[in-house]
């Protein structure tokens, strides 16, 4: 059975004095926050290591027997593991996925010959059909 919570908002549950606007009352500071905790302070900034365009490319160079190595490994990611398997198996579907799903798919040429000139639907629905639009 589930607690209920009281109606308090969490300002008033831990007993923070705030003025008839909301803001703390002058010499009050908030008992939460980064001034407090300041180890949970993030820098914002992203690492090239955790991105998986970079683990794709240092898995590459890497031989058989520590793809091997990786794959086994049940602590590490998923997304390592599999791609291992993929380098390992040689299951290149797999690995193209992985490849355009990281850098996009490439650009591709289309040459479409027909004997009466098109109309506007006719080449909407040509498209549509060959980038799986189509519904």
């Amino acid at each position: 059975m589930t607690e209920e919570t009281p109606d308090k908002t969490n300002t008033e549950q831990v007993g923070e004095k705030r003025d008839s606007k909301g803001r703390f009352d002058k010499g009050h500071k908030p008992t939460g926050g980064f001034d407090v905790n300041p180890q949970n302070r993030s820098n914002g900034a992203w690492k090239k290591e955790d991105t998986p365009r970079f683990k794709l490319e240092e898995m590459m160079k890497l031989s058989s027997s520590e793809l091997e190595e990786i794959s086994k490994n049940k602590t590490a990611p998923l997304f390592e593991r599999k791609l291992a398997t993929a380098i390992n198996k040689g299951q290149w579907k797999e690995i193209r996925e992985m490849i355009h799903e990281i850098y996009g798919t490439p650009k591709g040429t289309l040459a479409l010959t027909t004997k009466r000139p098109l109309d506007q639907e006719t080449i909407h629905h040509t498209v549509s059909f060959i980038l799986g639009d189509d519904k």
